[in-house]
């Protein structure tokens, strides 16, 4: 019996044994199978990195060109280092040694790190220049997890000149990696992060190549095993016109404002400036820390592009609109007469004209040249506002225009609907007569008062504007508004005589017929203008609309000098600047005789 019960415990212990033992060789079957067919491809990986390395060869980006084929945007060969961490026996020191060699911060190169790809190599410094190369050269026996990379580089050779309209490239931050336009993007590319640059990413990128070496122990590259020659991206045409852009930069001598000139048969652009401005040679490499923060910070707003951005009351420019609208509706004709005294009191409030000595009887074309607040005060009381936005609007105000550039502001036309989802309180009468000449809540861009002159000059059409040439489908038509001939010759007329006689002399050329609208933007209330008339920060904006010639418009313009205290006095010396440049007029400014004189009537 004994012995019985001997032999159970035996035969129990076997059994735990070969049980153990079954277990152990499934383990090493799931191992293997781990190892040798799920994690292949892996350890395929790790041993070829052993003996080769992939390099790639980074394609430039397509050039951007200029109406004529000159090169706005191109590129320049420059040298990254880069490294493969992977490689390094100790890569704490060599980081340490890497950022005293090459003046990099260690937080910098550690921050790379951090978003590498395994076995990639990252970059540890752009554009590194001849010494930093001739010193890793000297010691590569001893860096070998170091090497230099010839890549292509982003060059403006215009630097801060339409900066805002061609942007500028950086690298491709962690929110783009998430979106859909950037698939296929790895960490450490190259994309546009502003303008031209942003808007066509895609259509400028080019396809990267590759070189696979083969490495020998110690990382130096013995020979080359294959290489994907990389394919340069597709150069793309923009409407600007080089020249005509220098004249304008030129023409604002640092002053902070912009403009845009376009085509307004085609909505094409020709020329757009924003100033201040920054040069985008500045971020092709990776901004400095402190730099961006002056540049983020600056109460000037380099950054920011004013032609699509900045949102001012269009003031008197605003006189264009009216003058269509109340034509439009059959509330006056160009014959149409108004006294002005200097002031109209509407509402128990009193409203001044620009002239405060009063503009005697004015018709249409006279209201118009003259820029009189009086004329233009009656003209809103009889549209009321619900005509006048539905007039605003129609001409491109309240709306983006479309250009093929991002970040672009809406503007804002009132409407009764507008105040009481906003403010929740009825719309009175008494700011219909502000919103007439520009002022009250109503804002535009400059490129939303381009479009407006456009529709003057071509006939009553909308115009698209546009900076690519050949976009996919091409460029939209301009679509006709119906505003009667009748109108379009009536307000013509009277932005003729602005330039011929009355506020906008200033913009006069000697053989072309130029037609324009002066405007001044209120910053502040007249009452706390008046307190400090002096206070540069408190002097209204300037305007200026324009196009020539007369007959045959050919180019369009909206100017705006910040602070510029009148549109005749500031804005509209500018606009000559560019108008006689395109023409081939470049002279010195003509005498004033017949112009407006007193520059209290001026606007």
């Amino acid at each position: 019996m004994r012995i019985y019960e001997d032999l159970r415990v035996v035969q129990s212990r076997l059994a735990v044994l070969q049980a153990l033992a079954v277990v152990l060789v499934a383990v090493l079957v799931v191992q293997f199978w781990n190892l040798q067919v799920i994690r292949a491809r892996h350890f395929r990986g790790l041993a070829e990195n052993n003996r080769s390395r992939l390099v790639t060869l980074a394609a430039p980006r397509g050039a951007l060109l200029d109406r004529g084929g000159q090169v706005l945007v191109g590129n320049r060969p420059s040298f990254n280092v880069v490294l493969v961490p992977e490689l390094a026996e100790d890569l704490d020191r060599l980081i340490a040694r890497l950022s005293a060699i090459l003046d990099v911060g260690e937080a910098a190169i550690r921050e790379r790190l951090v978003r590498r790809q395994p076995y990639r190599p990252v970059v540890v410094k752009t554009d590194a220049t001849l010494a930093d190369v001739a010193v890793l050269e000297a010691r590569r026996r001893e860096l070998p997890e170091v090497s230099v990379e010839v890549v292509p580089l982003r060059s403006y050779p215009l630097a801060s000149a339409a900066a805002h309209a061609l942007g500028r490239v950086g690298e491709i931050t962690e929110r783009q990696l998430q979106l859909a336009e950037y698939q296929g993007l790895a960490p450490g590319s190259l994309v546009g992060q502003a303008g031209i640059e942003s808007a066509y990413n895609r259509e400028v990128m080019g396809k990267d190549g590759f070189r696979r070496v083969v490495v020998n122990s110690r990382g130096l590259e013995v020979a080359e095993a294959e290489r994907q020659a990389p394919e340069d991206g597709p150069s793309l045409t923009l409407s600007l016109d080089a020249s005509l852009q220098g004249a304008m930069e030129k023409a604002f001598a640092g002053r902070a404002g912009s403009a845009v000139a376009l085509d307004p048969r085609t909505g094409e652009i020709l020329a757009m400036t924003s100033t201040p401005a920054y040069d985008p040679n500045e971020f092709t490499t990776g901004i400095d820390a402190s730099l961006w923060a002056s540049l983020a910070t600056d109460p000037q707003t380099p950054l920011m592009n004013r032609v699509i951005q900045g949102t001012y009351s269009p003031g008197s420019t605003f006189k264009v609109i009216s003058s269509t609208a109340a034509l439009e509706e059959g509330l006056i004709t160009p014959a149409t007469t108004f006294y002005c005294p200097g002031y109209l009191a509407v509402y128990n409030t009193v409203f001044h004209c620009s002239n405060l000595r009063g503009h005697g009887v004015m018709d249409l074309r006279r209201a118009i040249a003259n820029s009189c607040n009086v004329y233009f005060y009656q003209v809103g009381i009889r549209l009321e506002i619900g005509r006048l936005a539905k007039w605003a609007k129609l001409m491109g105000l309240g709306v983006p225009t479309g250009i093929d550039l991002p970040a672009e502001a809406s503007g804002l036309m009132p409407s009764p609907e507008w105040k009481m989802r906003v403010f929740k309180t009825p719309w009175y009468p008494g700011e219909t007569v502000s919103v007439a000449i520009g002022q009250g809540q109503v804002n535009a861009t400059p490129l939303q008062m381009a479009r407006v002159v456009a529709v003057i000059a071509n006939g009553g059409r909308l115009v698209h504007p546009h900076l690519a040439r050949m976009r996919a489908g091409g460029a939209e038509a301009p679509v006709p508004l119906g505003i009667r001939p009748e109108t379009i010759a009536a307000v013509k007329e009277g932005m003729r005589a602005v330039v011929a006689e009355g506020t906008g002399w200033r913009a006069r050329l000697s053989s072309i017929e130029v037609c324009g609208k002066t405007g001044s933007a209120q910053v502040v209330t007249k009452a706390r203008l008046e307190k400090s008339p002096n206070a540069f920060e408190m002097l209204p904006h300037g305007w200026f609309l324009a196009f020539a010639p007369a007959d045959d418009p050919k180019i369009a313009l909206a100017v705006i000098v910040e602070h510029g205290r009148s549109g005749g006095e500031s804005a509209a010396p500018v606009a000559r600047q560019i108008l006689a440049h395109y023409f081939g007029l470049d002279r010195p400014a003509e005498p004033g005789a017949g112009g407006v004189a007193d520059t209290e009537a001026e606007d």
